[in-house]
């Protein structure tokens, strides 16, 4: 069989997008005849015709809709093939993208962005902030090449994780609580059904280490108000004087820095979330990502001092010429 070139695919996709060869032509900035002596080519060689051609307009076949889909995928296939090979030369261009819940994202997010781009400016940095099942699917679908999330996700997801910190969950609670007025340390999980639950709803993953824990005292949550967001539970939160949640302090910094919340541990319990980095298993880092995994963790185990304890652990599996 005769070879097809790359270029004779972007003269068809061209002309297909357009559908016209003078139009096609000037976009590319290639004289028509040339055009058309590829677009023949192409037919001879495939031994069909790509397009319908009169006088007035000109329409792709069924073969020609074909050509069109498996190009896009050809082209988009060459570009990011080059692209990494690109970052290959020294992180000189490229992007990674990430996902984080809001709770975390409070904590890493500022230091990570910061950090990551003193040592890479060059390369494009995307976060953004989702739950922990939105990061999965997004993962799986390759939208993200990493994701922070809480632990664990389910086996069958077939990603790889590592554990990066623990993190406490405590009582906060608003100024305006009789606790805080009260100077109140600790606690007993029961006690908080003597107020008013304001919780995030059950998509959340620290909702349903609350559910665990109130479970294991015998007893379910039930919220007065239930809310979407964490950021929104904490805004709720300062206004209320009979209003508790459960949060991790690195959650509420500012507030808690303010005076504005109050937190309160456990006497009885100690409820934590496992927070770890995740990427899917049969895609290989880029180094652009493996360099963000690496500085993730030094962002991590720099802060023993706030609510969490870091975890030193298996490295994920890195390019070949990664170094």
């Amino acid at each position: 069989m005769r070879k097809i070139e790359l270029k004779q695919l972007e003269y068809f996709l061209a002309v297909a997008e357009n559908l016209s060869f003078t139009k096609a032509a000037e976009e590319i900035h290639v004289a028509q005849p040339a055009i058309s002596q590829q677009i023949k080519y192409l037919e001879f060689v495939l031994g069909v015709p790509l397009f319908n051609r009169d006088n007035k307009k000109v329409t792709l076949t069924e073969a020609g809709e074909l050509l069109q889909k498996h190009t896009l995928e050809v082209l988009e296939c060459v570009d990011r093939t080059v692209e990494v090979i690109e970052e290959l030369r020294g992180l000189e261009r490229g992007s990674v993208s990430i996902a984080m819940s809001s709770t975390v994202a409070t904590v890493l997010m500022a230091d990570l962005v910061h950090e990551f781009r003193m040592q890479f400016p060059d390369i494009k940095v995307r976060v953004t902030e989702a739950m922990t099942s939105e990061s999965i699917q997004r993962l799986q679908s390759g939208e993200l090449d990493l994701a922070i999330v809480t632990l664990p996700i389910q086996e069958e997801n077939n990603l790889n994780v590592e554990n990066l910190f623990d993190e406490d969950l405590e009582v906060i609670v608003s100024n305006k609580h009789e606790w805080a007025r009260q100077n109140i340390e600790s606690v007993n999980l029961i006690d908080l059904n003597k107020y008013e639950w304001i919780l995030a709803n059950n998509q959340n993953g620290l909702r349903r280490l609350i559910n665990e824990a109130c479970s294991q005292k015998g007893f379910c949550p039930v919220p007065a108000i239930e809310l979407d967001r964490i950021s929104s539970v904490k805004n709720v939160l300062m206004y209320s004087e009979k209003g508790i949640t459960i949060l991790p302090p690195t959650a509420v910094l500012t507030e808690l820095s303010l005076g504005l919340l109050k937190r309160i541990k456990f006497k009885d319990i100690r409820i934590f979330r496992m927070v770890g980095l995740t990427c899917r298993p049969k895609n290989l880092l880029s180094p652009a990502a493996s360099e963000m995994v690496s500085v993730i963790k030094q962002i991590c185990y720099k802060y023993p001092e706030r609510s969490f304890v870091a975890h030193p652990a298996n490295e994920f599996s890195l390019p070949p010429n990664h170094k």
